[in-house]
């Protein structure tokens, strides 16, 4: 087992900005550049290089949806998003471990202000990976507490992290065991160096384990809470409406936003290739074959139909926070399919461009053979697998139970 925590750029993070939204885009556009010159070493090193989170943290980018009491822009989904898809222009690992922990810090700012002050007190630049596989872990409620022990998979961006956001099973005086969430600083957990995967290879995915770890009553929140959204200890703490958002509704943007950032990228950058490319055997212009356009056609096009539906849904979702209305379980059945829906577009997006990329596309050289292999990769996770949210939605719309253990 090996953890391994990167440093922080003491003089530059203690001057880290706080951020407009505006602001925010522009810093994560002016960064996709180097992310892209260290993509191919970060699946190398298996997580997101050193110099790279360093850069997040020091231009606030990391902060993004942090409490503003701790230094954080208290920024909302809409711009997580926005700055997901700039940063999916230079490395999807990149992106996939910023987007998780940029939002876990949000997920933080809904706990009881002491856990909060716990995280983030002696260091506002604390980060969170997260084990929300609730079956994994198991909490027994000892004095003052819990005792939590239990093996965590898929700790995206555990290497750049202190903290641990897990969720466990709560025995409960003989009932039924209840979903909680735990928050475990580093000295109680440890991750095992086992991330070893085809595709979003640089995000550091480790297996976490924890023993017995004790964790108080104040940095425990139940899933039932953070699912309804109502109720939530740091809703009391501050008038933003982001505190108050039902998380689990919000949890498939979060991922859904990398693999679309990718294949939007990726249509882009393909287009962009292949105005000015011509044959290896024939020497014509590839732009002038009709089979290379549709494709750019069809990928575009998927590309376009994901991203409107995805923002169209995610601001709904805003706007009813900011309304005091909340989503019935129909509306987040649907919003989960629609997420995963999505994904399979950006799936088929680049799927379409392989096969006109002809043999400069498997270049280990060229981006898009990585952005073929994470956008399957991000495709594979279980908030946006097509046929389990397909099934979800469908059993709802049939009068049926949806099938247990979806986070809903």
């Amino acid at each position: 087992m090996n953890l391994r925590v990167i440093s922080k750029p003491a003089q530059a993070v203690q001057s880290a900005p706080v951020l407009t939204a505006l602001e925010a885009v522009a810093i994560a556009r002016k960064l996709a550049p180097k992310f892209a010159e260290r993509a191919a070493h970060a699946e190398k090193i298996r997580r997101v290089p050193e110099e790279s989170i360093e850069e997040l943290n020091a231009s606030g980018l990391l902060r993004l949806m942090q409490p503003k009491r701790f230094g954080g822009s208290e920024l909302g989904l809409g711009s997580l998003m926005d700055v997901v898809l700039e940063i999916c222009k230079g490395c999807s690992s990149t992106a996939w471990a910023y987007s998780n922990l940029a939002s876990h810090s949000w997920n933080i700012g809904q706990f009881e202000l002491q856990a909060q002050e716990d995280v983030w007190g002696t260091d506002p630049f604390a980060l969170a990976a997260t084990g929300f596989a609730f079956p994994c872990g198991k909490a027994v409620p000892v004095e003052g507490g819990y005792k939590v022990s239990g093996k965590w998979p898929f700790g995206s961006g555990v290497d750049a992290s202190t903290w641990m956001l897990v969720g466990a099973m709560t025995e409960q005086n003989g009932g039924a065991p209840q979903r909680r969430f735990f928050l475990i600083p580093q000295a109680d957990f440890k991750s095992q160096d086992n991330w070893q995967a085809y595709g979003l290879g640089g995000t550091g995915s480790h297996d976490v384990h924890a023993t017995d770890a004790f964790v108080p009553e104040h940095r425990s929140v139940s899933a039932e809470i953070f699912a309804a959204g109502q109720n939530l200890p740091g809703a009391k703490l501050y008038s933003n409406k982001l505190f108050q958002m039902p998380t689990f509704a919000a949890f498939a943007y979060v991922l859904a936003i990398v693999p679309l950032g990718t294949a939007k990228a990726a249509v882009e950058q393909f287009t962009d290739t292949m105005r000015n490319r011509a044959g290896t055997y024939t020497g014509s212009r590839i732009a002038e074959l009709a089979s290379v356009q549709a494709r750019i056609a069809e990928a575009a096009a998927c590309v376009e139909f994901a991203e409107t539906v995805i923002r169209r849904d995610w601001t709904e979702l805003e706007t009813s926070v900011e309304n005091n209305e909340f989503p019935s379980m129909e509306t987040k059945l649907r919003w989960k399919r629609n997420a995963a829906f999505a994904t399979s577009l950006a799936v088929r997006s680049i799927d379409a461009l392989m096969p006109a990329a002809g043999a400069a596309g498997l270049s280990l050289h060229l981006p898009l053979q990585r952005q073929f292999r994470d956008i399957h990769a991000a495709s594979s996770h279980i908030g946006l697998t097509w046929d389990v949210h397909a099934a979800a939605y469908g059993q709802s719309a049939l009068g049926l139970q949806p099938q247990g253990g979806l986070l809903l």
